[in-house]
């Protein structure tokens, strides 16, 4: 028997219990610090970098009459992609969340972290649910909409384990 059926065995014997939310953010951490890696790299191998420094200056006068001058000087620094990098990074990201979690519910986040994906159903996700659930990242990152409805309900599942049927448990 395999890991997945000895998996699936287990969550008919005793339910699943859902991941609690640290572990969850955790794992979304380690994800998110490696597709952060994979962008510096594309960046320095396919991005055209660009550099852009801000001058400020602000006079204050005070009390006694002498005028004060600050100086405040900001750099910025990073990539821009283009068509070839921003092709790259995206099958970067495609290969790290949406083709390993669907080969076997984790991503190297939830590995880490001893969670996996699971469906509503019991069963193990494939590719096409877990590019579901990853497509919808967006919208649980936005304001931060997917860590309040996670937890507020009792599966904390967000947005996208809600529109994919899917929900992330504790790995036994």
């Amino acid at each position: 028997m395999n890991e997945i059926q000895q998996d699936i065995l287990n969550d008919f014997i005793e339910p699943a219990k859902p991941a609690n939310i640290g572990k969850r953010i955790g794992a979304a951490i380690i994800d998110g610090i490696l597709l952060c890696i994979i962008f510096v790299i594309v960046g320095n191998l396919f991005g055209e970098p660009y550099k852009t420094t801000t001058t400020s200056t602000v006079t204050t006068s005070s009390d006694q009459g002498s005028p004060t001058t600050t100086r405040e000087i900001t750099t910025s620094r990073g990539y821009n992609l283009g068509t070839t990098g921003t092709l790259i990074y995206l099958c970067g990201w495609f290969l790290l969340l949406p083709v390993i979690e669907g080969q076997g519910g984790q991503t190297i986040g939830k590995k880490a972290l001893g969670i996996k994906v699971i469906r509503q159903n019991g069963e193990p996700v494939n590719i096409g649910i877990s590019f579901v659930r990853h497509f919808f990242d967006f919208i649980d990152c936005f304001f931060l909409i997917g860590l309040i409805v996670a937890s507020s309900n009792p599966l904390h599942k967000r947005i996208a384990d809600n529109i994919a049927g899917t929900y992330v448990v504790e790995k036994a």
